[in-house]
């Protein structure tokens, strides 16, 4: 089926944001004595942090509860509203280019919506999506698929029209299990090498750099 709707994962795919959000939650966890384990930040790729923060907290040397955690991200701050967020390289000219053909474009995040908000004004991003979903505005995080299908949902889209761009293994599979098909974006700093590299091999397509993508890439994207 002919596809009319590309769907963007945030962190990793739109922003170059896994690095910087794990230093700031580096700092916030050392401040209760606990260490991030090379694990934790493949399982934390991805995935709401409170998915997998419930067992890291365990871990520190008094009892810290999920507010205490919360309260001291909060006082540290963010990669979203810090000021050095910036857009992939290329992926301005990627989404205009899809805005030319008429197709339309969406946000589907773990993240909350008040920091992709902030984030996609601070870029100057938000008048290219038509529909923005985020991980408070769903019971489930990635893998299962309930971001996507609200996603998709909320385009009034068939699933087999959509194409769903994402740089996790759990991202991918929810984006499978929502029937659309899966570009995987292997451009984000952590994803070009190391122990943080993720399995893409479920993804219909790969994509090193939204420079690379010419309008042969495009035409295959959505055929």
């Amino acid at each position: 089926m002919q596809k009319k709707y590309v769907i963007f994962d945030f962190d990793g795919v739109i922003a170059d944001t896994e690095e910087r959000n794990k230093e700031y939650m580096e700092r916030a966890l050392s401040s209760f004595g606990i260490a991030l384990t090379p694990q934790d930040k493949i399982l934390l790729i991805g995935r709401s942090d409170n998915v997998v923060l419930k067992d890291i907290l365990k871990r520190g040397t008094e009892p810290v509860s999920m507010e205490r955690y919360l309260q001291k991200r909060k006082e540290i701050g963010n990669s979203y509203e810090d000021g050095t967020i910036k857009p992939m390289p290329g992926l301005l000219s990627f989404l205009a280019r899809l805005k030319k053909r008429g197709i339309r474009l969406a946000i589907g995040s773990s993240t909350s919506a008040r920091l992709i908000l902030a984030a996609l004004d601070l870029m100057g991003l938000l008048s290219y999506f038509d529909v923005i979903v985020c991980g408070d505005m769903c019971d489930h995080s990635k893998p299962h698929p309930e971001i996507y299908q609200k996603t998709i949902c909320y385009l009034h889209a068939d699933p087999a029209a959509c194409v769903i761009v994402e740089d996790s293994e759990v991202g991918i599979q929810a984006g499978l299990a929502a029937g659309a098909e899966v570009l995987a974006y292997c451009g984000a700093g952590y994803g070009r090498e190391g122990i943080l590299r993720q399995d893409v091999s479920k993804a219909q397509m790969q994509l090193n750099s939204y420079e690379e993508a010419g309008e042969d890439f495009l035409e295959r994207l959505l055929q």
